[in-house]
């Protein structure tokens, strides 16, 4: 019995089966980043217009705080509510109530399709920075009722 001396002791054929076994796991993680990367770069659009919605909302609740500050300017008698109601400007509805020495607003502000950003500011007679209290500043769904979040929490 000769054998060569120095020759390789497996054949080709394990060495080829190895080379594709490789080349599959390799293909199979890169299928996986790449379908991975795809659905982060759609949350991130989601994520994205969602949070620009909500700050475009922001600034049109700003707007009707500007505004409703400039018909009760500081230091006058408080203009009656309908007042308020008849020269505010926004895209959305707006009641007002009087309550106690100043004014309540309530308004619901669509985001997009999906959220509303229910708003109740309160205007006080008093110094310019300190006269707006926030009293609800909440995004919920559009058919959530705001009962409903209340009744949720006392269970």
């Amino acid at each position: 019995m000769s054998r060569k001396m120095g020759g390789p002791l497996y054949g080709i054929g394990g060495v080829t089966l190895l080379t594709v076994l490789l080349v599959l796991v390799l293909t199979m993680f890169s299928v996986l980043a790449f379908s991975s990367s795809q659905a982060d770069y759609r949350l991130s659009q989601k994520n994205a217009q969602v949070v620009s919605g909500y700050y475009a909302g922001e600034v049109k609740a700003m707007d009707l705080m500007k505004q409703a500050q400039e018909i009760w300017p500081d230091g006058t008698a408080r203009p009656a509510a309908a007042v308020f109601s008849e020269r505010l400007q926004t895209e959305f509805e707006v009641f007002v109530d009087l309550y106690q020495d100043g004014v309540l607003f309530f308004a619901d502000i669509v985001l997009d399709n999906a959220l509303v950003l229910h708003i109740s500011l309160y205007l006080r007679p008093g110094a310019d920075g300190a006269r707006w209290e926030v009293r609800q500043w909440q995004v919920l769904p559009p058919d959530q009722d705001l009962g409903d979040i209340f009744f949720l929490n006392l269970l």
